[in-house]
């Protein structure tokens, strides 16, 4: 019985383990709304993949991970605020980017500042 014990509790950890790795391992981007408004659409566009986040409230941010094999190419990004679309590019992603994090913040001028 005790053997059953610790073979069920080494396989729950491994299970854990392989769930908070898979998220520690895949790059993710992360939208943050800092602007005056309620961000209504949130669109990133990668080469291989297409990430909507619906939608973003004021002061409050949305993670998204990604597949690691991707194209190189830049994030793409359409928002819609304030009654207005917002789209653009930045930044760059190639194929298997461990652990990447990509950030895309709106401010209160509705302006997009990307970092990583």
């Amino acid at each position: 019985m005790n053997l059953l014990v610790k073979i069920t509790a080494a396989i729950l950890f491994l299970v854990i383990a392989s769930y908070y790795l898979y998220f520690y391992i895949t790059p993710s981007v992360t939208v943050i709304n800092k602007s005056d408004y309620v961000i209504t659409r949130v669109n990133v566009t990668l080469p291989e993949s297409n990430l909507n986040f619906g939608s973003i409230e004021l002061e409050q941010a949305n993670t998204i991970h990604y597949s690691l094999s991707q194209h190189d190419g830049s994030y793409k990004y359409s928002f819609n605020i304030g009654g207005k679309l917002i789209a653009g590019a930045c930044g760059y992603l190639t194929n298997n980017e461990l652990n990447k994090r990509f950030v895309i913040t709106v401010n209160n001028k509705s302006l997009v500042d990307c970092s990583q």
